[in-house]
């Protein structure tokens, strides 16, 4: 790891040659060798805002590409393999591999971006921010941007996700997590026993997508998936008490019982869709920003680094589709926003303690023949007997 102060980064006082446009203290990265050489032409581009209170650590964790940290106020300190002082203005470079961790100092913490650098390969799917820098001095940058440039449905819908994606991200749920009443400790074990409903229900989504898929490639991708993310609530639920939180909440039920009903109705291409666009988008956004109250928890780090995989999985299996027709996937995309919507608002204010609680299961329960007559409820039921009701 490596440490650039930005007094040693050459300051940039206009914009144009011919005449002296004031900028303040400007300084591009790109000015500084060590810097330039450090960032790829062209990346995946993720950044994520880091609040940390004094003493308040985010654990250090393995990155797959190159890293940045950029502190913009406070101080701390770098833990990991190189530890070190940093302060605002300070730029860290984390290499490939390499660990990186933060500690608010004191007396009053520190906020940071924190920086994800993935080198793109041309030929594969942009879905994150693309890196701005790659496209200033470019000769065909203005080609690219043409508007007669043939664009894939796929794209499209891509590009329709991400309208989805912003919005939710100033959602009720996302504006709680990045408040200070996220971190209290009532608020966080009711935030926790409101995500195990719906992990719970995931977890039978996947497997209704596994049993109900027909389509070679999907049915592989599909297994894949359920591979990776098999078990995954169980670890969630290690990180609190079930027994002290809700079993079960209405609102939630009814929006995962609609996916799970879509798994046996829709067609591969819009299974894709709601799976890998929607539900693992929104996780993306939603779990990467609940690192910040649960630093201490891998589960939240580890989702935020396959999520965006499985986006990934997702938008190659469409890329193989000829002659996708739009409409039916962009009202799939609009409809499945809007049930995650609904459950990360249950989420939210079952987190929050406003509105109606969330309650146990309700007592008793339906006959084998009352299940038979509902083919949603058939298949949660049989899904709970071949995972033993902890899927």
């Amino acid at each position: 790891m490596r440490v650039v102060n930005t007094p040693d980064i050459l300051a940039i006082e206009s914009l144009k040659a011919d005449e002296r446009t004031l900028l303040g203290l400007f300084k591009e990265l790109r000015k500084h060798s060590e810097l330039s050489a450090y960032l790829p032409e062209v990346c995946h581009l993720s950044l994520r805002w880091v609040r940390l209170l004094e003493g308040q650590p985010l654990r250090p964790r393995a990155l797959l590409g190159k890293g940045m940290i950029v502190v913009t106020e406070g101080s701390g300190e770098v833990i990991g393999d190189s530890p070190c002082s940093v302060q605002a203005g300070d730029v860290v470079m984390v290499p490939p591999g390499g660990l990186q961790g933060l500690v608010g100092g004191a007396p009053g913490g520190l906020s940071a971006i924190s920086i994800h650098l993935e080198e793109l390969d041309e030929s594969e799917p942009r879905w994150d921010t693309p890196c701005l820098c790659a496209a200033l001095g470019r000769e065909d940058s203005a080609d690219e941007a043409s508007p007669d440039r043939a664009v894939s449905p796929v794209d499209l819908l891509v590009e329709e996700n991400e309208v989805h994606a912003r919005e939710f991200a100033g959602s009720p749920l996302m504006q709680l997590i990045r408040s200070e009443r996220a971190l209290r400790d009532d608020v966080k074990r009711r935030m926790l026993g409101a995500l195990q409903i719906w992990s719970n229900a995931f977890q039978k989504v996947l497997c209704a997508r596994v049993v109900f898929e027909s389509h070679p490639g999907a049915i592989a991708i599909a297994e894949r998936h359920l591979a990776d993310e098999v078990g995954h609530n169980r670890r969630l639920s290690r990180m609190h008490d079930p027994r002290s939180s809700p079993s079960w909440d209405r609102g939630i039920a009814a929006a995962s019982s609609w996916f799970i009903e879509r798994m046996g109705s829709a067609s591969t291409e819009e299974r894709t869709v709601l799976v890998h666009f929607v539900i693992e988008r929104c996780a993306d956004i939603l779990l990467t920003a609940a690192q910040q109250i649960f630093p201490d928890s891998d589960y939240f780090a580890t989702h935020a680094e396959v999520d965006a995989e499985h986006f990934k999985l997702g938008h190659s299996l469409l890329k193989g589709f000829p002659g996708l027709d739009l409409g039916p996937l962009r009202g799939a995309l609009t409809e499945g926003w809007q049930m995650m919507n609904l459950i990360c608002q249950r989420i939210s204010d079952i987190a929050a303690g406003e509105g109606d609680a969330a309650t146990e299961m309700p007592a008793g329960g339906a006959s084998a023949g009352e299940l038979a007559r509902d083919s949603r409820r058939e298949l949660t039921a049989v899904l709970d007997g071949l995972y033993g009701g902890a899927m």
